[in-house]
């Protein structure tokens, strides 16, 4: 089975729907690493329950920025 997509990325809807399309794999690996971050901040902290709010915002700019993901850039 195939599926081809065609996008006139002179319009903007189309272009941004390209850009979801292109960005989809870094998205799933961005959200997997900080899954696995989180898993390891749940796990080291002093209950194994609760985290500063300072490091999960923390582990997910750095999980996009692994990827090169702009959220702004795929909902805009």
């Amino acid at each position: 089975m195939k599926a081809k997509l065609t996008f006139d990325l002179n319009e903007p809807d189309e272009a941004m729907a390209h850009l979801r399309c292109v960005k989809a794999l870094d998205m799933a690996l961005a959200m997997w690493t900080f899954t696995g971050k989180l898993r390891k901040l749940v796990d080291t902290s002093e209950d194994g329950k609760w985290i500063d709010e300072k490091y999960v915002w923390e582990a997910w700019q750095e999980a996009l920025e692994e990827y090169d993901i702009n959220i702004e850039n795929l909902i805009h």
